[in-house]
């Protein structure tokens, strides 16, 4: 059996991207054969050269799709995290697939282009994939969402945590040094809205902080330009203690370095949250939005998650209580000992429930239990209907013309 990924993106950093690399690393380190569809110059190529991870890659760049066939097997096994339109092309061999639930859209797994959804087709398609032992979640969001939007309680869930790299031990603990001057604090994050809201309440209470230090904020964003869309740091000028630095464009493999030199403080979500903890650094989970966070948000430690949880939809769950900005950060500055308290609960949270070292078996013996084919989703989503394709055909010269002009 062979364990395939897809990822239609050369050069996207997050979480998705990580993801992808830690579950191919460790699968491959686990002597199990690996299939990546991706670019042969991207990304996540790059980074796993960069590792001498020697696996199977198909170039998106040259791929005949016409030839899939002779590339991909029924006895092989696809792991994805929805139902992506290229994925039509393997119902000839039908293989098999298991879904990753690692998003909170798990209700819109059916859904069409221009804002069409099928909810019905969705729901059933949450049932064969329970059915057939073939549905993963990240955490309890998809558990919450299907019962809430599909009427489906799922009685028993299957947990897959996103897994990390677990260091042999706390580094963080033996480097770190908390500066007399400046409290640092570090932010990762793409620059889309739901994760920028969350930056936007962190830098609002900042500004506003008691604390007797200066504090400065790394950002690290994807994208500069799509930041500053949503945020001016120069709405923050007017706080005297308070410093900003927005970092664009950091590889995964250079994030490390990046936490372990420029944070006494780490506020995040989702993978980004891990990357921190794993190597010790104290770590802020935060919850998302797609509008402006409430003025009584209250933080919360990674370790006090519950249900592997990496951040809440506020959009649908009231904020729970935390701790403020400013007794976080008096926490934070009152004592060498309460640092290194935070610090090795947040160590050794990821180090039991995240590390890829017990995930990756987890996953494989999941797998090995899995019946979902491929073609048990042709007839549930719309992208694979042969009106669709008709309906692309059609309308392909309209959008040839309109890209021309």
């Amino acid at each position: 059996m062979r364990y395939c990924f897809y990822s239609g993106y050369r050069d996207l950093k997050g979480g998705y991207t990580t993801l992808l690399l830690t579950l191919i690393k460790e699968l491959y380190h686990q002597k199990q054969e690996v299939v990546l569809i991706n670019f042969a110059e991207g990304l996540i190529v790059d980074e796993l050269k960069k590792e001498k991870i020697d696996i199977k890659i198909i170039d998106l760049d040259t791929l005949n799709w016409n030839k899939i066939d002779q590339l991909f097997f029924f006895t092989d096994i696809f792991i994805l995290t929805k139902f992506e339109e290229v994925y039509r092309h393997l119902l000839k061999i039908n293989p098999r697939v298991v879904y990753f639930d690692i998003n909170d859209f798990i209700c819109q797994i059916s859904d069409y282009k221009f804002g069409i959804r099928f909810p019905s087709l969705g729901k059933k398609l949450v049932k064969s994939l329970l059915a057939k032992k073939s549905l993963f979640f990240m955490d309890d969001t998809g558990v919450f969402n299907l019962k809430q939007h599909f009427l489906i309680p799922v009685k028993e869930p299957v947990f897959l945590p996103i897994p990390v790299t677990v260091p042999p031990e706390n580094i963080y603990l033996k480097r770190h040094k908390l500066s007399d001057d400046i409290l640092h604090l570090t932010y990762i994050g793409r620059s889309v809205n739901w994760k920028m809201m969350p930056l936007k309440k962190i830098l609002t209470d900042c500004a506003k902080s008691t604390v007797q230090k200066n504090i400065h904020i790394s950002i690290v964003v994807d994208d500069l330009s799509a930041f500053t869309k949503f945020i001016n740091i120069d709405d923050y000028s007017h706080a005297s203690n308070l410093s900003i630095s927005v970092i664009e464009n950091m590889l995964p493999s250079a994030i490390n370095e990046f936490l372990l030199s420029s944070s006494d403080l780490h506020f995040a979500m989702g993978t980004a949250a891990l990357d921190a903890a794993k190597l010790g650094v104290p770590t802020i989970l935060v919850d998302y939005s797609t509008a402006d966070f409430p003025d009584e948000y209250k933080y919360k430690w990674l370790f006090e998650t519950s249900g592997y949880n990496l951040g809440r939809n506020l959009d649908k769950i009231p904020p729970a209580d935390g701790f403020s900005i400013d007794e976080l950060l008096k926490m934070i500055v009152i004592d060498k000992k309460i640092l290194t308290f935070f610090s090795d609960h947040s160590y050794k949270y990821v180090l039991v429930k995240h590390s890829v070292n017990n995930i990756v078996p987890e996953l494989t013996a999941l797998c090995s239990n899995a019946t979902f084919r491929i073609k048990d989703a042709e007839k549930l989503v719309p992208f694979y209907y042969n009106i669709h394709r008709l309906l692309k055909k059609i309308t392909a010269p309209f959008i040839k013309e309109k890209a021309g002009n």
